[in-house]
């Protein structure tokens, strides 16, 4: 029996391909796909166990990790020191450290995971105009394990005059002498820790996965100038992060007090930090809280840094009753030159016979 085969219309045959091509599109869309990383408070204890039986950098003598403009001008003829600029490069190209590189905060991670190797150099050091971003991007490296590396002083306001003018002899005030308080602010009730976001479930790649985050943010949108502050000090969590009898003298209104390198702890107060109000951060100058707020934010804290900290509303005061690394005077700048700015041929010392260690000033 002869069988003929009945040709399928071309038509009918795309048809028949399309609706093939349907079912085929909607059995692949309707796989289910990654759940996204649900925010977990559980995550943030685990960080902040891992980081406080790995180093406590937070309560640590280490902090502020500080180098003076003289200490690091000497070094500079050394071949296994290694400067980081994380200016904007239009600031860097005006003028610059003989032999420091531009690296911007969001890229460090990636510098020092696959450019450098980073326990190869005795001494790295992070510069900006003021030391505020600085300090910000060295904290979360020390956090992370990175323990050569430190900020320079002031930033580049002690190096060189210019860029003093519109940094810190620009921001210092005595808008508020006379106008501090003497009321003793309560502490938050205890409670709970902020919830962050992340997929990983391990100490440490959670830290590095944080790290990551808080170095991709705008990190001067992480800080709070005091006229910003006291237009609405009642929208902020206020933290004096002085020691209580200096707080006793005289603090912000509004402001309470935490001890530095103590309360900051899971077994002491930093429970006490509100997880749906910003806080707001002020030192002496400004550097330990910039390295104290990456370690809130990592935690999942809205925390803010008070630029130049007391020495822009009281800065008589620091001048005149605290050591000299509190405040900053003209005598703070040292007229080093930069790089494209200055034109000698002579950019470093010549070597001394004895080297003085590398001094890491653990205080503001």
């Amino acid at each position: 029996m002869d069988i003929k085969m009945q040709r399928i219309p071309y038509r009918t045959a795309g048809n028949m391909l399309l609706i093939f091509l349907f079912f085929l599109l909607a059995a692949c869309t309707g796989k289910k796909q990654p759940a996204e990383p649900v925010p977990s408070k559980e995550k943030t204890a685990t960080l902040l166990q891992y980081l406080e039986e790995n180093g406590n950098l937070l309560n640590s003598p280490a902090l502020p990790a500080l180098i003076n403009a003289d200490d690091l001008f000497r070094l500079l003829h050394a071949q296994n020191v290694h400067i980081i600029d994380v200016r904007p490069l239009d600031a860097y190209r005006e003028g610059h450290i003989q032999h420091s590189i531009h690296v911007r905060p969001s890229q460090i991670l990636d510098h020092f995971e696959q450019v450098i190797d980073p326990g190869s150099f005795d001494l790295i050091v992070l510069v900006c105009e003021n030391a505020m971003t600085s300090a910000y991007v060295n904290s979360v490296l020390l956090m992370l394990g990175y323990n050569n590396v430190l900020t320079l002083r002031y930033g580049l306001s002690s190096w060189d005059s210019d860029i003093a003018d519109g940094n810190w002899l620009g921001a210092m005030s005595d808008h508020m002498e006379g106008r501090l308080v003497f009321q003793d602010n309560p502490k938050g009730p205890a409670g709970d820790l902020p919830a962050i976001t992340t997929g990983e479930t391990n100490g440490y790649r959670i830290l590095r996965a944080r790290a990551r985050k808080v170095l991709q943010e705008h990190i001067p949108g992480s800080m709070v100038s005091i006229n910003e502050l006291m237009e609405r000090p009642e929208d902020f969590y206020i933290i004096n992060y002085w020691p209580r009898a200096l707080y006793e003298a005289g603090h912000l209104p509004g402001a309470i007090q935490y001890t530095p390198k103590s309360s900051l702890h899971s077994n002491q107060y930093i429970h006490t930090l509100p997880t749906d109000k910003p806080i707001v951060l002020y030192c002496f100058t400004g550097h330990h809280s910039a390295y104290v707020t990456p370690f809130l934010r990592m935690l999942g804290y809205d925390a803010y840094n008070l630029p130049y900290g007391a020495n822009s509303f009281i800065h008589t005061t620091m001048l005149t009753t605290q050591v000299a690394t509190r405040s900053f005077t003209e005598a703070s700048i040292h007229h080093f030159p930069l790089v494209g700015k200055d034109h000698s041929e002579l950019l470093v010392p010549e070597k001394e016979e004895e080297e003085s260690a590398v001094p890491i000033i653990g205080g503001c």
